[in-house]
């Protein structure tokens, strides 16, 4: 480099390798280095937003040996070999690659960092805080999954008994989405806007619903032909619902694309589905996907009609229907997804944890699963799982808390008071471990907290819960009143 740096008013000389005054004032960090990769200018910018002292010096340095002081300290996450990660960096640069991305820093701060090669034949670094842009986007996108989530329970409370089936689907929707990309399958559809918007929006897959009666959605036994063609309504009426609230909401393809999966996620592979017979890649790879998602999580789950099924006969059937009603690539990048989450137990179902009623015992089976998922995400270190474990933990506490509650009060438990402000400690300890997690105050849950998730849900079940087993015996006649 020339040691000059251009501007519309004229050259401005570096003296002892400081940039001129006006950089220093600014707020966004310039970091220069020449040709050798060595640092020969910067602003104290720069050096706020990394987290530098002015004691240590910079300019004159190794672009490396700063990288690596940086790795060494802690401040990227997810870096194995810290020697191959620097070695990794500095090829890229020798590569001559412009590069642009986000960072965030233990401290909560995140950086919107650009890397441009110069003509010269060295680099800048440039670094902007756009912690709170990020955080107001996080809060925005939050709120719209909230909004989504309401308008699928609306269609989806009479159909379960979870509250949180949607919740579970986006996730397996998202996983599925994610390794789809990480193997380079489907390049021309799959990136990460495309595993954003297709997780939320998957959401919405059976919002038509609201428009089927109880008499068909909650019929215990096989449906007439009359009362079929009534259920596979529900695509088209979704499909329209969510495309008429598309067109009233700018630029939010939450909705396209949730139109796009209620429509479609009915449809099979071999052509034999509904509600347009549609098949193979006529079929849009989000309701491909989301197919799979809903029809794993319906057989597991308890309905008005069927109780649920082991994970290994859905996993089963699955595999069975790969070809057919599944497309065969999809599904089983989808089992791969089922397949590693099983693979983590911290806490087991044993018959000494039934309280004396199904349903309750049911969802505490899922409970444990849940908490077990979480278990399996954190040891991936899959960030974007571990969120949406977290607002399924939240949403189901409630859910199960509140229905238990009911159940018990309607038995004439003594404890009952006592009983809800323990469940009211928990949602509250729960919520928060969900904002500390969404504001980017932790990177990962960490073992003490799924220690205490744990220990909790075991003195919860084996302690608590044990204590109202007896005043249900006594009221089995009222034990299933919701």
């Amino acid at each position: 480099m020339n040691g000059n740096v251009e501007f519309e008013t004229g050259t401005y000389p570096l003296t002892g390798g400081e940039l001129p005054e006006v950089l220093h004032a600014i707020d966004q960090g310039y970091l220069l280095l020449d040709e050798k990769l060595m640092i020969c200018g910067h602003n104290a910018a720069c050096r706020k937003l990394l987290g530098l002292q002015d004691t240590q010096p910079l300019t004159g340095r190794a672009y490396g040996d700063v990288l690596e002081l940086l790795v060494q300290r802690g401040e990227f996450f997810d870096v194995g070999d810290h020697a191959d990660f620097v070695a990794q960096s500095l090829r890229r640069m020798q590569r001559r690659e412009r590069r642009s991305f986000e960072r965030e820093r233990p401290n909560g701060t995140v950086l919107k960092i650009s890397v441009i090669p110069l003509s010269s034949g060295g680099y800048v670094y440039t670094y902007l805080d756009i912690t709170q842009a990020s955080r107001a986007f996080e809060t925005v996108r939050r709120n719209t999954k909230a909004t989504v989530v309401a308008m699928a329970n609306f269609a989806e409370y009479r159909d379960t008994d979870t509250g949180v089936h949607v919740l579970r689907v986006a996730r397996l929707v998202g996983q599925t989405a994610r390794r789809l990309l990480h193997r380079g399958l489907f390049p021309a559809i799959v990136d990460e806007t495309f595993v954003d918007q297709v997780s939320t929006a998957s959401i919405l897959h059976d919002v038509g619903k609201i428009a089927t009666p109880d008499s068909v959605l909650l019929k215990p036994g096989p449906l007439s032909d009359e009362e079929r063609a009534s259920m596979r309504l529900h695509p088209v009426v979704g499909a329209q619902m969510l495309s008429q609230a598309g067109l009233m909401m700018a630029d939010c393809n939450y909705m396209q694309v949730g139109a796009e999966i209620a429509l479609t996620h009915h449809e099979w592979f071999d052509g034999n589905g509904y509600p347009n017979g549609l098949a193979g890649d006529d079929i849009p790879l989000s309701g491909r996907i989301c197919a799979l998602a809903d029809v794993f999580d319906a057989l597991t789950s308890r309905r008005p009609y069927k109780a649920p099924w082991p994970t290994d006969e859905a996993v089963a059937h699955i595999r069975q229907q790969s070809g057919s009603q599944f497309d065969p690539v999809v599904a089983a990048v989808f089992l791969d997804v089922i397949r590693e989450r099983e693979t983590v137990c911290l806490v087991q179902w044993v018959d000494s944890m039934s309280v004396g009623n199904l349903q309750i015992d049911e969802q505490h089976k899922i409970l444990i699963d849940t908490i077990n998922q979480l278990a399996s995400a954190e040891i991936q270190d899959d960030r974007t799982v571990v969120a949406m474990i977290i607002d399924e933990l939240v949403s189901y506490t409630a859910f199960h808390f509140d229905f238990e509650e009911r159940l018990i009060e309607s038995a004439a438990y003594p404890g009952l008071e006592e009983h809800r402000r323990n469940h009211q400690v928990f949602v509250t300890w729960v919520t928060n471990l969900r904002e500390e997690f969404a504001h980017h105050h932790r990177r990962q849950v960490g073992e003490r907290i799924l220690g205490f998730l744990c220990d909790w849900l075991r003195d919860h079940i084996l302690g608590e819960d044990q204590r109202y087993r007896a005043c249900l015996s006594a009221h089995s006649g009222r034990a299933g009143v919701a």
